[in-house]
């Protein structure tokens, strides 16, 4: 309903900002060219992806950085 008061959307979309193996912050990768969705670097984990299909976040392949 237009007049019901939303909350603002926390919780699921902060986690995109944490990395699934260590949990620390990740920066948001901007878009280049024909790259479409939303796209996050954690420097020790190297790149991941949101995937709208499984509402998740998924390591792009290749990408994985040596600890």
């Amino acid at each position: 309903m237009p007049d019901e008061t939303r909350t603002h959307a926390v919780g699921r979309w902060e986690q995109l900002n944490r990395c699934p193996d260590c949990g620390s912050d990740m920066r948001r990768i901007p878009q280049v060219g024909e790259q479409v969705g939303l796209y996050y670097h954690c420097d020790r984990h190297g790149r991941f992806r949101y995937c709208w299909d499984r509402d998740a976040l998924e390591r792009l392949p290749g990408t994985e950085r040596p600890q």
